[in-house]
């Protein structure tokens, strides 16, 4: 009985992380709850627009990217990465994850 309330458990927190971890970013600037992500709008170096993407977790930052460059299917290009997290890191210890994106077809 107890072994398979334990199962059940576990094949229910396991479907909430997959469905976690794939979800789809918020393709608008600002506050993304489903990537753990911020991105605004910048101007880099060059002149031309950007957007700039903090993020808390592994693979957040990179999801929100696919999903504001949506429109070139998912196409960007890097121009800056700081703190990349990895999984089992310590984000307190490493600080927080931002990437420059620039859209690219």
């Amino acid at each position: 009985m107890v072994l398979r309330s334990t199962v059940r458990w576990m094949l229910v927190a396991g479907t909430a992380a997959l469905v976690s971890a794939c979800a789809v970013g918020n393709s608008s600037l600002g506050d993304d709850p489903a990537t753990e992500s911020q991105a605004s709008s910048v101007t880099w170096t060059d002149g031309q627009p950007a957007v700039s993407i903090n993020c808390r977790t592994p693979g957040g930052c990179q999801s929100r990217a696919v999903a504001v460059c949506n429109a070139t299917r998912g196409n960007f290009t890097v121009l800056k990465m700081d703190n990349m997290p990895t999984r089992g890191d310590m984000t307190t210890v490493r600080g927080p994850a931002s990437v420059v994106i620039r859209c690219s077809s």
